[in-house]
């Protein structure tokens, strides 16, 4: 899984590229966790409804290039868990965070 962190006006932006799901905050930890929570609960509809098609839509192609260019944040594991499933793992989660001063125009 690949998040990039970005800012919009005074809220940092946590863009999950394979969910095209998004949580904002003040800080980037907060913009995580509502990340987090959103993505628990596209899962948790997904499995409710029989719906695994509902689980992946890419987002943007803009937003792939942003992570491309953004500096590495952390690798390593996120533990989710909610009802009616145990836990879901999703392993090396990727985070990098993206300003416009990254972008290389050639």
């Amino acid at each position: 899984m690949q998040i990039v962190f970005y800012r919009e006006d005074d809220q940092w932006i946590a863009h999950c590229l394979q969910f095209d799901l998004c949580g904002n905050g003040v800080t980037k930890r907060d913009a995580f966790l509502s990340l987090a929570d959103a993505i628990a609960i596209q899962v948790e509809q997904a499995v409710e409804h029989n719906n695994p098609k509902n689980l992946f839509s890419p987002a943007d192609g803009k937003f792939f290039e942003m992570f491309a260019a953004g500096k590495d944040l952390v690798k390593g594991e996120l533990k989710m868990e909610f009802v009616p499933i145990d836990s879901v793992i999703l392993e090396e989660p990727e985070a990098r965070e993206y300003s416009d001063d990254d972008l290389v125009i050639a």
